[in-house]
């Protein structure tokens, strides 16, 4: 398994440049080379609402710890899918696992820019180049960004780079009031609904499915905006069946002021399948 996987690095490009023009194609002698894992730290920022309040941290760690190490590993950042610009965040890191701190002035800087031009939309992306135990380098970042084979990208536990999104901060009054419904797939329509807020992170969304007693409740992270919709009963008669309930997952656009959720509807009776919808003003 592991000589698959590491074959499955940029061997093949090795390979081809070897090939002497006489046709008898002499081999270099292969190399193992090690594939970096990259994780956000727990209970640290994975995204860029307010850039002056941003605090970001991950690990620098190697997917396969036992195998052999590279001679270094630099910590490097991409701005907005550019990858033939890249910037060292932190260079010879030779041990592993190693957290490293960031915060989006740093970020900024490294490309030249003020922090008050990190604008939503903007993103950065982190990866790790390697440099292997004879000096050759793997970079994090290559223009066609495919240096790693989608088996190594998908190898259980990899995460060859994070992703830090500017996104517009989230303010959860903003999403209480009047709003519409738009469903062209389950409801086949849009209606209107009254979102309210209980406690700090839960918004009641009232007159789901145009009944103008049924409620829905979401839970909102506001460090990822992700939306979790536990299974709960919305209607006790539901078009015909008893127990109408939903469950699902969605996330919240505070630039858009708009939520989007994926939902699996189910009655006593049994399932309709998901699908999904947007609520906006």
């Amino acid at each position: 398994m592991k000589s698959i996987k590491f074959l499955s690095l940029i061997l093949l490009t090795w390979l081809a440049a070897s090939c002497n023009p006489d046709g008898k194609g002499n081999l270099p002698d292969l190399e193992r080379v090690p594939i970096p894992k990259i994780t956000v730290a727990a209970n640290s920022d994975v995204l860029i609402q307010e850039p002056t309040a941003f605090k970001g941290k991950f690990t620098v760690d190697m997917l396969f710890p036992e195998d052999i190490a590279p001679r270094q590993v630099d910590v490097v950042v991409a701005r907005n899918g550019d990858y033939g610009v890249t910037k060292v965040l932190q260079a010879n890191v030779t041990s592993f696992p190693t957290t490293v701190d960031v915060d989006a002035a740093k970020l900024a800087q490294l490309f030249g820019l003020d922090i008050t031009k990190v604008i939503p939309g903007d993103y950065f992306e982190i990866g790790a180049t390697v440099i292997t135990q004879s000096g050759f380098t793997v970079p994090a970042f290559t223009k066609t960004n495919n240096q790693y084979s989608a088996d190594v990208a998908n190898f259980p536990g990899s995460s060859l780079r994070i992703k830090y999104p500017v996104v517009c901060p989230l303010d959860m009054d903003d999403f209480v009031g009047e709003f519409t419904i738009y469903d062209p797939n389950f409801w086949e329509g849009n209606y209107p609904v009254t979102v309210t807020r209980e406690g700090e992170n839960v918004l009641a969304i009232k007159g789901f499915v145009e009944d103008p007693e049924a409620v829905i409740k979401v839970t909102v992270d506001p460090k990822t905006t992700k939306i979790a919709v536990p299974s709960q009963v919305f209607a006790a008669s539901f078009i015909g069946y008893t127990n109408g309930k939903v469950a699902g997952t969605g996330e919240i656009n505070a630039c858009a002021n708009s939520i989007t959720l994926n939902l699996a509807y189910s009655v006593d009776q049994g399932s309709f399948g998901s699908f999904g919808l947007t609520i906006a003003k």
